[in-house]
């Protein structure tokens, strides 16, 4: 078994907390709130998507072989809605 030649000595937790202030001297120790995921406004890739999604649907397109799906149009070419 080999012995480790450097072994940090031991910190008080004083010591620790000493170390943490010198090294984030602004924090103050306080919850955020409003901390977290913020959502970007829709893009017009979002848009075009739930347009996709409207027009089409994902469905089988081989009787005999039930592992044959894709998208499929069901709008017709003119429609607009």
């Amino acid at each position: 078994m080999k012995m480790k030649k450097d072994i940090p000595e031991r910190l008080t937790v004083e010591e620790r907390r000493e170390n943490h202030v010198k090294m984030h001297p602004n924090d103050k120790n306080k919850r955020r709130e409003g901390k977290g995921v913020t959502w970007s406004k829709r893009t017009q890739k979002d848009k075009d998507l739930d347009l996709f999604y409207k027009q089409h649907i994902y469905t089988f397109v081989d009787e005999n072989d039930l592992s044959k799906k894709r998208w499929v149009r069901i709008v017709g070419k003119g429609d607009e809605e």
